[in-house]
């Protein structure tokens, strides 16, 4: 049988590192959202989109937020939040930013006060702004981590 090696980053010191036997992984999860269908026009409000955190990401943090549409807006960005509504709070210091005219937007700055979900917390995504022209078909991405 051949040595397998795999390598992993270090949680304390961000520094990749070999993984060896009695380690224990926790590989991040992501999840989807599509909060407006792809020929519906994005539209500023609380509530695009729901999802209830499953027991598997008990304890685990937000770790990346992002947002893509099918149609790209233009003039002026559209900027998405997250909110945990189980435990009242933004889950974002700094909002996922889609430019004008772009498809993907910049990663929103994850709130580490508020990143932490626990079994059946609802999260909620709001839409703060909204293109002039507005953009068409809202999917966020986000990314949960072991903590």
């Amino acid at each position: 049988m051949a040595n397998i090696k795999i390598f992993g980053v270090d949680q304390t010191t961000n520094q990749a590192r070999t993984i060896t036997t009695g380690d224990v992984v926790i590989l991040p999860k992501a999840i989807s959202l599509a909060a407006f269908g792809p020929t519906t026009d994005i539209a500023t409000g609380d509530g695009a989109a729901y999802m209830v955190i499953p027991d598997i990401l008990n304890g685990f943090n937000l770790t990346r937020a992002q947002a893509v549409v099918i149609t790209a807006g233009t003039t002026n960005a559209t900027t998405v939040q997250v909110h945990n509504l189980t435990q009242a709070a933004d889950m974002l210091t700094g909002l996922i930013s889609i430019a004008s005219a772009a498809t993907a937007g910049t990663p929103g700055t994850i709130d580490l006060a508020s990143d932490n979900v626990t079994t059946d917390d609802i999260l909620r995504i709001d839409v703060d702004t909204v293109s002039t022209t507005a953009p068409k078909g809202l999917i966020v991405i986000l990314t949960f981590d072991g903590a």
